[in-house]
């Protein structure tokens, strides 16, 4: 059979020898057998049991009396076996209940370990949500709508030549040629000419009376020119020739030739 080792800090033991050497010195290197100066027995006990009611007089009185440091230890050391009494009953009475209540103690127990297994699994719910497994092999349903991710490309429309009028009756027609314009979605950009006001407008692709595409956006200033940003599908229209009529409420007119033209691939 082995016998297990203990192991022992040096520090401990350095420490352990320093204590045991402050008690040998104090007990005996101030001698006192008249007491002159000794506090009563009384007070050294309210030092060992009551430390905080004692006097501070009485601390520093230990370290220059010997015979007082003695009597203070021996009220030490039974404080201490007095507490380790009462710990040890306290114990004894807590181990004999089970034993005496077999049923109770059962009980407790059993209600113990359901509260345990409770909390664990309340926390392991909290902790990882109650989500559906995801199914790798499933496929779509034919039924189910698929929205694809649209890119749009950016694309500027300059009418900043043609001039501001008004009127319901007049319109501005761009001298600037027909703009060729892709047949795709577009992040559209359409610069007014200067002084423009902000606010709404309407866009719409004009060709033969018939309106191909419309849509309504607000222009803002923006480092001295009106812009009109706006997203315009253009993947429906069919190619050709068609007038890009912007108007506003104040009854601004503006209308651009353009071409609308298949992209390459």
């Amino acid at each position: 059979m082995k016998t297990r080792v203990q192991y022992r800090s040096p520090f401990e033991d350095k420490g352990k020898d320093l204590l045991d050497f402050a008690r040998t010195y104090l007990s005996n290197a101030f001698p006192n057998p008249d007491r002159d100066g000794c506090p009563p027995d009384a007070a050294l006990q309210s030092l060992a049991f009551n430390p905080k009611e004692s006097q501070p007089g009485v601390t520093e009185h230990l370290a220059a009396c010997s015979p007082c440091f003695r009597r203070y230890a021996e009220l030490l050391a039974e404080l201490k076996s007095r507490m380790d009494a009462e710990e040890g009953l306290s114990w004894r009475r807590i181990s004999a209940w089970p034993k005496a209540h077999p049923v109770l103690g059962g009980a407790v127990l059993a209600c113990a370990l359901f509260i345990a297994i409770g909390v664990g699994l309340l926390l392991r719910r909290i902790r990882q949500p109650n989500t559906p497994p995801i199914d790798t092999n499933r496929r779509p349903s034919p039924t189910e709508p698929v929205f694809p991710t649209v890119a749009y490309s950016p694309f500027s429309l300059d009418l900043s030549a043609l001039s501001r009028v008004r009127g319901s009756e007049r319109s501005t027609i761009g001298t600037q040629g027909r703009v060729a314009v892709p047949c795709s979605p577009l992040d559209l950009t359409v610069t007014l000419p200067f002084a423009s006001e902000e606010g709404p407008y309407d866009l719409k692709l004009i060709s033969e009376g018939r309106t191909f595409w419309s849509k309504s956006a607000q222009a803002h200033l923006h480092k001295g020119k009106t812009l009109i940003q706006v997203e315009a599908d253009f993947r429906q229209i069919p190619s050709g020739n068609y007038n890009m009529e912007v108007q506003s409420s104040s009854g601004i007119h503006l209308i651009q030739q353009v071409s609308i033209q298949a992209v390459l691939p």
